[in-house]
């Protein structure tokens, strides 16, 4: 998942010329292999629509060298998710893989097209579970409706597994009595003595888990029972562990029952506040809640808005009248109009309100943008 500090970078960041390139990827198939040459189409978009804003020679090619340069890069299209989005301006160049597709399209402004990203927000977010299991350890990347099985090949997943492969680790020494030994399957070997195998093999499999986690930027759920949670937990290095804990056996849990499990976590962790502001509006017709667009951007603008609700994949075009406090729309942008939706979104995330993006069928009276005001 996305965190917001992301969102208020891109945000922040000052630019007369800021180019969004986003375009639906593929994993597998002859698809693959047109990924590339869909972003160089689009890369020649861009670089038109830039020499019309800045006519300075050679500005534009240097500005998107940095993307041209992913087109030689065949271990980038090899690891592709289902969605690219590229942030790019003076000084600042930002790519994102996405869980999700996205539609191609060049947004060039003096902002960034953020609203690819806000799916990652709210409930389209990736998150990782691991299993603490002495018997399978496994590492799953989720969305809310998927699972994929991610656990490096590198690394042993059981406790037997990994005395086969390093034998003198069987060896350790007992706090009891200096220099006695105990086999972790010998009559000599008692709990304590298991628990330093164990505390080995965890050790040793979370070095590669962090340094691909550390990669993916997943928050990371546990699940385990309290004895293995409790020994990953101490020896984990990874920054965006979930406090909370699934203490359950995941031996018994399929990788569907694992994933339900990580998302009940993120529901409760990260979403508590989405799902809490839909049941309000759900419940009532007050006048503290809104799904008309005009309204909503001149309550967002004077700081009114706590929480709004965007429809994925829905766009309009015009301007806010300053002056007049109204909003334009049109059907044919040009060069002075902007994304609406996309600019009430940054509107809101610099007056503090949250900003959610959700499937229409899951929206608020199935509204193109919905609000919750402060007052």
């Amino acid at each position: 998942m996305v965190r917001e500090k992301t969102i208020h970078e891109l945000i922040d960041h000052n630019s007369n010329i800021a180019v969004t390139i986003t375009l639906p990827t593929h994993k597998v198939g002859e698809d693959t292999k047109q990924d590339p040459i869909r972003l160089k189409n689009l890369l020649t978009k861009a670089e038109k629509q830039i020499k019309k804003r800045e006519s300075k020679n050679g500005f534009a090619e240097s500005l998107l060298k940095p993307a041209y340069d992913l087109l030689n890069k065949p271990m980038f299209w090899a690891h592709a998710e289902n969605g690219l989005a590229i942030y790019i301006a003076d000084g600042k160049f930002d790519v994102y893989k996405l869980p999700y597709s996205v539609n191609e399209e060049v947004y060039i402004n003096d902002h960034f097209l953020i609203t690819p990203l806000l799916p990652m927000t709210s409930i389209d977010g990736t998150f990782t579970v691991i299993t603490a299991s002495r018997q399978n350890l496994k590492l799953l990347r989720c969305t809310r409706d998927s699972q994929e099985d991610i656990t490096p090949d590198s690394i042993p997943t059981a406790v037997d597994e990994y005395l086969e492969i390093e034998p003198e680790k069987q060896l350790q020494f007992h706090s009891g009595s200096m220099g006695q030994k105990a086999m972790y399957f010998g009559h000599n070997s008692n709990e304590e003595d298991k628990m330093v195998i164990v505390e080995q093999f965890y050790r040793e499999a979370e070095r590669e888990i962090t340094t691909l986690l550390n990669d993916l930027g997943d928050p990371l759920i546990l699940i385990g029972l309290n004895e293995n949670s409790g020994i990953y937990k101490k020896v984990n290095s990874y920054k965006r562990l979930v406090d909370n804990i699934v203490k359950v056996n995941p031996d018994e849990l399929s990788d569907k029952e694992l994933r339900e499990k990580g998302w009940g976590i993120i529901q409760s962790y990260f979403l508590s506040d989405m799902y809490a502001s839909l049941e309000k509006m759900g419940k009532t017709s007050d006048e503290k809640f809104s799904n008309n667009l005009g309204e909503i951007v001149e309550a967002t603008v004077m700081g009114k808005s706590s929480t709004i609700f965007i429809s994925k994949g829905e766009k309009k075009w015009g301007f806010y009248d300053e002056e007049n406090h109204t909003v334009q729309y049109t059907s044919n942008p040009d060069g002075e109009d902007v994304e609406l939706l996309n600019w009430l979104s940054i509107k809101a995330f610099k007056t503090g309100s949250k900003v959610y993006m959700l499937p229409k069928e899951e929206m608020p009276l199935h509204a193109t943008v919905a609000a919750e005001f402060r007052f």
